[in-house]
């Protein structure tokens, strides 16, 4: 085998509430992420070049060098693997936006440490890998696995949850984006008001009921993130306006989310949040697992 090509499916935050911080400074989450079905295409070549790793992408202002998430990845992978003779390259064709809590980033990361371990016919444990991949992105283990599932820690402990009941998710995301860190420290200083019932969530989850998963969810980032990007508090206006049964900001922002029952709701909603911003998909959940072993 030369040459894999797998999506990179990115998620969302049904809920997100942050319960602590560790002496690192990373901060400890109570998270539901759900898989969705937007994505990347990404494909990683076994060439015959000269060793190393070449990145390339559609988009010019993604990084092609060592500072992307995947080139750090591959990096990982080849020394956990004891592999010292390598030449490998990845093409990323992006759609998921940067920047938006979506997690594209680390859903191609994800994606190419599954690819290596087909073309190298390399095996690690889930557990390995999650050790292997949580320093390069607290999240990127979810990508493994994908679906509906409870994430704590800083991420990194996951656990499965009944799949969210089939329905249409709008996404719409600003053009201006959100800086995480300046998030973060807003939150400090400010504190968290009122968290999320992520209980309530997960029995929603299990009862299949959107309106008590609404009723239970929130964000504790969107009131420190708002003020730093106003524009997601009327896109998220918009969706409640358009009949959305759930309307959040995902991650640290700047996405947000709208859950319908009715596709043709939907639909409209999207057609109208179009007039604020460019970048809105109307999207379904899924479960995606990658394989590492």
């Amino acid at each position: 085998m030369k040459s894999v090509t797998l999506r990179a499916y990115a998620k969302i935050n049904i809920s997100l509430d942050v319960v602590g911080k560790r002496e690192d400074g990373y901060h400890l989450l109570r998270s539901v992420f759900q898989g969705i079905s937007l994505y990347d295409d990404i494909q990683v070549v076994r060439d015959g070049g000269e060793q190393g790793i070449t990145i390339t992408c559609n988009l010019p202002y993604i990084p092609t060098d060592e500072r992307n998430i995947v080139y750090k990845v591959a990096l990982a992978f080849f020394k956990e693997a004891g592999i010292t003779d390598y030449s490998v390259s990845i093409d990323l064709k992006k759609n998921i936006p940067s920047g938006a809590g979506l997690g594209g980033g680390s859903a191609d990361g994800a994606a190419v440490f599954s690819a290596l371990c087909r073309l190298y016919n390399v095996s690690f444990p889930t557990q390995k890998a999650t050790e292997i991949l949580t320093p390069l992105g607290a999240d990127i283990p979810f990508f493994l696995h994908s679906g509906t599932m409870l994430a704590e820690g800083v991420g990194e402990i996951l656990s499965p949850l009944p799949p969210l009941k089939d329905c249409h998710i709008v996404l719409a995301k600003p053009r201006a984006g959100a800086n995480t860190k300046a998030i973060f420290t807003a939150l400090a200083e400010t504190g968290i008001p009122a968290h999320p019932d992520t209980d309530g969530v997960i029995e929603g989850l299990k009862n299949q009921d959107l309106s008590l998963i609404a009723k239970s969810a929130g964000n504790v980032l969107e009131n420190v993130t708002i003020p730093l990007c106003p524009p997601i508090q009327r896109l998220k206006e918009t969706l409640q306006q358009q009949g959305a049964t759930l309307a959040l900001m995902t991650g640290s922002g700047s996405t947000v989310f709208g859950i319908f029952e009715d596709e043709k709701a939907a639909r409209n909603a999207a057609r109208i949040l179009r007039k604020y911003t460019q970048n809105v998909f109307t999207v379904r959940p899924i479960c995606r697992p990658m394989r590492t072993e």
